[in-house]
């Protein structure tokens, strides 16, 4: 348990550590505008958002945040896995919450998502933006970000439940 632990401590650290490098890297780019972009949901909204961006000479920025950000779903998703591995070692082995291939195939699932996410932006910065790639981002976003709130969630109540070895009354 403790391997896992430290494991988890030091990919909360890198975690946050390529977070704060990507913010640095992308500054003065409002970091909302990435969560505006990824929920645009039309090919209409893509291009005067697009428009905006071109305009304040912002473009360059977002595309470079899209690309950082093909590095940072491999660490949280690590960061996550490992955060599940560890919340479910301190449950005791038939417990209703000891659910660990469930939890990783989610963070591994959340994933995959964040990545399609992130080629679909892609797809409307280089080319003609349409409604599939507008939706696809909508769709992989949203699904990215429920299925990391379960696995993060989980790890919530995991971890103020009692231990393997407490004795609950």
């Amino acid at each position: 348990m403790k391997n896992k632990g430290l494991r988890l401590i030091l990919l909360f650290l890198l975690t946050a550590g390529w977070f704060m490098l990507m913010r640095q890297m992308t500054a003065p780019l409002d970091p909302a505008s990435i969560l505006k972009f990824e929920f645009i949901g039309t090919a209409e909204k893509a291009v005067n958002f697009l428009n905006g961006l071109r305009e304040s000479g912002q473009i360059e920025l977002i595309t470079l945040s899209i690309y950082l950000d093909f590095i940072f779903p491999l660490l949280y998703g690590a960061m996550f896995y490992y955060g599940s591995a560890w919340a479910c070692s301190k449950l005791a082995k038939g417990h209703t919450l000891n659910r660990f291939k469930l939890l990783s195939s989610l963070t591994v699932i959340a994933v995959a998502c964040d990545m399609i996410e992130n080629i679909s932006l892609l797809q409307l910065i280089y080319f003609e933006p349409t409604n599939m790639f507008a939706s696809a981002a909508f769709i992989f976003a949203g699904i990215k970000f429920l299925l990391l709130a379960i696995v993060l969630l989980h790890f919530l109540v995991s971890t103020l439940l009692p231990g393997k070895g407490s004795k609950t009354n």
